[in-house]
């Protein structure tokens, strides 16, 4: 696994009478949607008043690992990334925050139980949407609390070759698809999203059957009041 433009990022522990950043390494289950999203947390980090001493991190697989992003191995290979030593991971110190969708069409149940216990023990954070991360991103703007739940869950496809249910609201709502985003948009409603999120699950046991995500509880730990 790679660092997203790790240009802009400082990985070496300051020396001196300068407090140290905790280190929060983002690993998305895809490599488009989820890392748009926390490149964009991490370049406005400052207006969206992350707390000074947090450094947002979003990770991304390599070339090689193009395709794997079933959530068991992101987290082989963030682990064997530390192994390698291709990222500064102080224990107790550093946070490791996978952000998952649910969608039991690639994520079977036993499946979560088994990624989420892995995770535990690692002492990783698993942040899920339920059923996938676009739901989270509707929570941007009050009209999600308009459209049909069921639907939304089910988040099915009208014909074979169409958009799920979320992503076509997604375009509707503002103006994007899951492979652009566009962070702007979204950037000023960070607040409301965690204020919507809470009208829906945010139970990390619960998540694996009800609709919601808890991606804005993590938002909310970070940024200050």
């Amino acid at each position: 696994m790679r660092i997203v433009n790790e240009n802009g990022i400082n990985l070496e522990r300051p020396k001196g009478n300068e407090e140290p950043k905790s280190k929060y390494y983002i690993i998305p289950e895809g490599d488009n949607t989820e890392i748009q999203y926390f490149c964009g947390i991490r370049d406005n980090s400052e207006e969206l008043n992350i707390k000074p001493l947090i450094e947002i991190v979003p990770v991304e697989n390599e070339e090689e690992e193009e395709g794997q992003s079933h959530p068991k191995r992101k987290l082989d290979n963030f682990n064997k990334s530390l192994a390698d030593e291709k990222f500064i991971y102080k224990e107790n110190f550093d946070k490791a925050i996978f952000v998952i969708d649910r969608d039991p069409q690639n994520l079977n149940k036993e499946q979560l139980d088994e990624f989420i216990k892995n995770c535990d023990e690692d002492g990783y954070f698993v942040y899920l949407s339920n059923p996938t991360f676009e739901v989270f991103l509707l929570m941007h703007d009050d009209k999600i609390l308009d459209l049909d739940r069921k639907k939304m869950l089910e988040n099915r496809r009208k014909t074979r070759r169409s958009k799920r249910f979320l992503e076509i609201k997604l375009s509707e709502i503002f103006g994007c698809n899951k492979r652009n985003i566009d962070f702007e948009k979204f950037k000023p409603n960070i607040k409301k999203a965690i204020e919507n999120e809470k009208k829906f699950c945010e139970d990390l046991e619960k998540l694996k059957r009800e609709l919601g995500s808890n991606v804005g509880k993590f938002l909310d730990t970070i940024i200050e009041d």
